[in-house]
């Protein structure tokens, strides 16, 4: 994050005293999660201590919904910085599973049990991941002409490190990750433009502890989005 500031001080001062284009965005999708292991520590309803993984977690497709503000500079203009505020309201359907370890105990607020030969019965359940982004943007002018002078089709890339929020036992707890994506606005006049984006969400050894369970895992998200931006 320090070297990211850095690097947007330091362009922002060489494009000095140059006016930014300015974004406003708003968009949304699907997000799809590929199945993960849950790692499981702590003790469960019985008091017992655990220590094991609930293997390959299934998710239904989720929905993500999201704004983006940035600016692109003026005197490098396929040069761009943006802050992502996204939310994904991923569902985790009712499923059995293996477990390594015998459990009772609550999994985002619902009952969840491995038996002794190793059966993990999945509540149905929903996971929110609520986050932001700040990016560096990069983009490729297509389409020039006198009306669209840094092009009415642009390609561009994005990336940048990703922080998520969640709630444990009620407090607020933070996880730090990474994104990267690649889209194409296509502007329908100066200040308006349409894009679709792919993007790839990652938070490794994210955890989640309900009562006295924790659970980590490598949470994985590949997103289609599409959207309206209002550019001034």
């Amino acid at each position: 994050m320090a070297l990211l500031m850095i690097m947007v001080v330091a362009l922002t001062g060489l494009a000095a005293p140059a006016a930014a284009e300015w974004t406003i965005d708003l968009y949304g999708g699907a997000a799809w999660l590929p199945p993960a292991d849950l790692d499981v520590s702590g003790s469960d309803n019985t008091r017992a201590s655990v220590q094991g993984s609930l293997l390959d977690i299934h998710t239904d497709t989720a929905l993500t919904v999201g704004t983006r503000f940035g600016y692109w500079l003026e005197s490098v203009p396929f040069l761009g910085f943006d802050l992502d505020l996204f939310y994904m309201h991923v569902p985790i359907p009712k499923q059995t599973r293996s477990g390594t370890a015998r459990l009772t105990g609550e999994f985002l607020d619902r009952p969840i049990s491995v038996s002794i030969n190793g059966t993990a019965s999945i509540p149905d359940a929903t996971l929110p991941l609520l986050g932001f982004a700040p990016e560096i943007r990069l983009r490729w002018p297509l389409m020039v002409d006198n009306a669209f002078p840094k092009g009415r089709l642009q390609p561009y890339l994005s990336a940048g490190p990703a922080w998520a929020f969640s709630l444990d036992n009620e407090e607020l707890t933070v996880e730090l990750g990474g994104k990267v994506g690649v889209g194409l606005a296509f502007s329908l006049a100066r200040w308006i433009a349409l894009f679709g984006e792919y993007r790839y969400i990652f938070y490794p050894g994210m955890e989640l502890t309900d009562r006295n369970l924790t659970y980590k895992a490598d949470i994985k998200t590949h997103s289609v989005v599409l959207g309206l931006s209002l550019r001034f």
